[in-house]
C-alpha cells in the first residue's frame, strides 16, 4: 500500500474501534440506532449480509436492504468530521484525478438526459443536493437555469459559493425552508444512499417542487449483477456512510409513496467488468476493515486475469461486453431514476 492508502486504512481502523464492541462483535449500545424499514415501516426483516460487524437487513414486506442497526446521529456526525474523511477527501474533492474527471463526465451526461426530457426554459430553477465542487451547477447555469446548491462539505461549499454565488448553501435541506413549488428540476447523485430518513426528505422535496418537476436520482443498485457476484466485498457496502441500498423496485416504491411517479429508469455498469470483479474478489477494498480471506492460488489467478484485462485491446472489450450484458438485463451497477411530481 502507498502512503495515502496506509493513512486511510489506519484512520478507518481507529474509527471502527471507537464505535464497536470487539468482544460482542456489534456496535456499542451508546452509538447504535435500531429502526424499521425506511420505505414501508415494517419491522419484519432478515439478515442480508454482514461486513466488519455491520449488519445489513432486508425487509420481508418490500425487499428494501438497509443497515440495521446503524450509527446514531452523534456517531455519524463524528465520522463525517473524522480523520478518515479528511484523508479520503484529499483525492475525492481536494485534487483533480481520473475519478473526479469521470464524475464530471457523468454529471454532464445526466444533465443532457434531463434536457432531453424537459428542455430548460428561461427562468427555470434547478437545485442540486450534494453539489460538491459545483461542476454540474456551472453547466446547468450555462444552459440557462437559475441554479441552487446544497453542499455540507465546508471546502466544497466555499469553493462553489465563490463560483456560483449566494444560492449555494451549507445547511440541511429542511433548515433552508425553500418556498413551496419553487423548483423545476432537483438533482441528486451519490447522495440518496446516505440519507437517514429518505421518505421525509422526499416529502420535503415534493413540497418545494413545482408540478411536473423533474427529480433525478442516481444511486447504486443492490440488485446489480456486480453485487450478486461480490456481495459485501463491494466498495459501496460501507456501514459508516451508506445506510440504504436501493433497487429499481424499492426506489420506485418510496417515490410513489411520497407523491412522485417514475418516468424512466436507466442502468449503468462502469464497474461490472473482469478487472473490477477480480479486484473486488482478490483485494481488500478501502471501505473494509477485516481481511478478505481467499485461497492463495485463486488470488494469483485473479490477479493474472486482472492484469490481462488492464491491457489493450482486452481492456476495451472488458469495458464493453459485461456492462452491456448487465444493462441489457436491467441489472446495472447503478440506477438513474427520473421521476416527476404528480
Amino acid at each position: 500500500m502507498n502512503d495515502y492508502q496506509t493513512r486511510l486504512r489506519n484512520a478507518l481502523i481507529d474509527q471502527h474501534k471507537l464505535v464497536f464492541d470487539y468482544e460482542k462483535k456489534r456496535l456499542r449500545d451508546e452509538f447504535a440506532e435500531h429502526l424499521n424499514c425506511p420505505v414501508c415501516g415494517s419491522d419484519r426483516n432478515s439478515v442480508y449480509m454482514r461486513k466488519d460487524f455491520f449488519t445489513f437487513t432486508q425487509c420481508a414486506a418490500c425487499s428494501m436492504v438497509f443497515l440495521n442497526p446503524r450509527l446514531n446521529n452523534t456517531a455519524t456526525h463524528a465520522f463525517y468530521n473524522s480523520m478518515w474523511n479528511s484523508i479520503y477527501n484529499e483525492l475525492k474533492f481536494d485534487a483533480t484525478t481520473a475519478s473526479t474527471a469521470l464524475d464530471d463526465k457523468i454529471n454532464l451526461s445526466n444533465l443532457m438526459s434531463i434536457g432531453q426530457i424537459r428542455p430548460p426554459r428561461k427562468g427555470d430553477s434547478l437545485l442540486e443536493i450534494g453539489s460538491a465542487k459545483g461542476y454540474f451547477l456551472k453547466k446547468a447555469r450555462d444552459q440557462g437555469y437559475n441554479v441552487y446548491g446544497i453542499e455540507l462539505n465546508q471546502k466544497n461549499y466555499e469553493l462553489t459559493r465563490r463560483e456560483i454565488g449566494d444560492t449555494i448553501f451549507n445547511k440541511d435541506l429542511f433548515d433552508l425552508k425553500f418556498e413551496p413549488e419553487f423548483f423545476d428540476v432537483i438533482y441528486m447523485r451519490d447522495v440518496f444512499e446516505h440519507v437517514p430518513n429518505p421518505k421525509e426528505m422526499l416529502q420535503e422535496i415534493h413540497r418545494i417542487a413545482k408540478k411536473n418537476c423533474i427529480l433525478y436520482i442516481e444511486v447504486p443498485n443492490i440488485e446489480g449483477l456486480i453485487y450478486r457476484m461480490v456481495g459485501e466485498k463491494h466498495v459501496v457496502v460501507f456501514g459508516f456512510e451508506h445506510l440504504n441500498y436501493w433497487s429499481p423496485t424499492t426506489l420506485s416504491a418510496v417515490l410513489s409513496s411520497t407523491g412522485f411517479y417514475v418516468d424512466k429508469i436507466m442502468h449503468a455498469s462502469l464497474d461490472f467488468n473482469l478487472r473490477y470483479l477480480t479486484s473486488y474478489l482478490a483485494d481488500q477494498q478501502f471501505t473494509a476493515i477485516q481481511a478478505n480471506p481467499i485461497n492463495p492460488v485463486l488470488r494469483t489467478m485473479l490477479k493474472v486475469i486482472q492484469g490481462i484485462c488492464s491491457l489493450s485491446p482486452f481492456q476495451y472489450l472488458d469495458n464493453l461486453i459485461l456492462p452491456w450484458l448487465a444493462n441489457t438485463l436491467h441489472r446495472g451497477s447503478v440506477i438513474k431514476v427520473i421521476a416527476r411530481k404528480r
